[in-house]
């Protein structure tokens, strides 16, 4: 069993927690499966974490952040550029981190002011994307702004879904005509170039 003396047992299990969480699913992870894989009592993983709701809530502020860190990525001078590279850093997340992706996105944790860093986190990746298409679109009306916003996101959330069917169909689906799938991964070749196109509608 390990012992933690240095202070950091929150972070540790955290970032158990996150590994765990995208290896199993967030149904699997649970405050007793947590200990035993740290390695730590039962008891210590209450210390921080006092029931399982919890838990996920930590777990999925620690995905908001590493969402919003991605689409920070990009410099670019250009508004279209950083928005386009947000859009593909948001997918790119959904994609690769698709479990703590369903937790962050689900019904799991149903009130997030209850868990001020995850009301925070989620609030702060809101509010990125927001101002990039602000910037973008030079509109001064905040009510146009916000629904350019939830479109953006209904948009990429959107796209998340359909591109993690493409992770598990028989490769003879992809050049299938008159399906979906073929359509899909049309998409998926050129993410920028459909990305753009979408952009300049706003």
């Amino acid at each position: 069993m390990t012992n933690y003396h240095h202070g950091n047992l929150k972070k540790e299990l955290l970032t158990c927690a996150f590994k765990m969480c995208e290896r199993d699913g967030y149904t699997k992870l649970s405050i007793r499966s947590l200990a035993k894989e740290s390695k730590v009592s039962q008891t210590a993983p209450y210390r921080h974490f006092k029931t399982k709701e919890d838990l996920f809530a930590e777990v999925a502020a620690e995905g908001f952040n590493r969402l919003l860190k991605a689409m920070l990525k990009s410099k670019s001078k250009s508004p279209k550029e950083n928005l386009i590279a947000a859009g593909r850093e948001y997918i790119n997340f959904g994609l690769k981190n698709s479990n703590t992706y369903d937790l962050m996105f689900g019904t799991a944790v149903g009130d997030f002011t209850k868990y001020p860093s995850l009301f925070l986190s989620a609030n702060q990746t809101y509010l990125h994307l927001r101002s990039q298409i602000s910037a973008y679109s030079k509109d001064d009306n905040v009510a146009s702004i916000e629904e350019k916003c939830i479109d953006t996101w209904a948009k990429v959330h959107g796209l998340v879904g359909l591109l993690r069917k493409l992770q598990v169909v028989p490769k003879k689906l992809l050049a299938m005509p008159d399906t979906p799938i073929k359509a899909i991964n049309a998409i998926n070749e050129d993410i920028d170039k459909y990305l753009e196109k979408f952009i300049d509608t706003l």
